[in-house]
């Protein structure tokens, strides 16, 4: 219920962006960025979408999260638009419902509750495991975060 009203609080100030711009969506050609897989393109919160890409973009295989590269993302941003005003608690909360919303579809797909096939079936099952590890290291990463945006 938190996270519904979170999300609402949010809504008034949507944009249109590409909404899961992480490492692995975009190709480089000759220094030169191309954005791929569009299939989640969509309304977001501005500084959502700034903070997902930041944690995307700062979050080593371990699943931990670089604070000096998180910063220097969220400090080029600054400079392209000057201050962020956020209630970074809220923002912070819907990042988190959103990893649960792809749980709620994984658990579907691998469920047989929304899937046409095995292969879909077994992809599904793969993601619910990926995403219950996100949901931790995302829990476990989420004071920090909240601490270096507030300061």
């Amino acid at each position: 219920m938190k996270a519904k009203n979170s999300s609402s609080m949010l809504a008034s100030n949507n944009v249109i962006s590409h909404r899961d711009l992480e490492p692995k969506n975009v190709m480089w050609r000759q220094d030169i960025p191309i954005i791929i897989d569009w299939e989640s393109a969509g309304y977001i919160n501005p500084m959502h979408d700034l903070v997902e890409t930041a944690v995307y973009w700062s979050v080593d295989s371990s699943g931990s999260i670089n604070e000096e590269k998180f910063l220097a993302f969220i400090s080029g941003y600054k400079k392209r638009v000057g201050s962020l005003t956020a209630n970074w608690e809220v923002v912070l909360d819907i990042g988190f419902a959103g990893k649960l919303d792809w749980l709620e579809y994984s658990l579907k797909r691998s469920l047989w509750i929304e899937c046409t096939d095995i292969e879909e079936q077994l992809v599904g099952t793969s993601q619910v495991i990926w995403t219950l590890e996100a949901l931790k290291q995302y829990e476990n990463m989420i004071s920090d975060i909240k601490n270096w945006l507030n300061t």
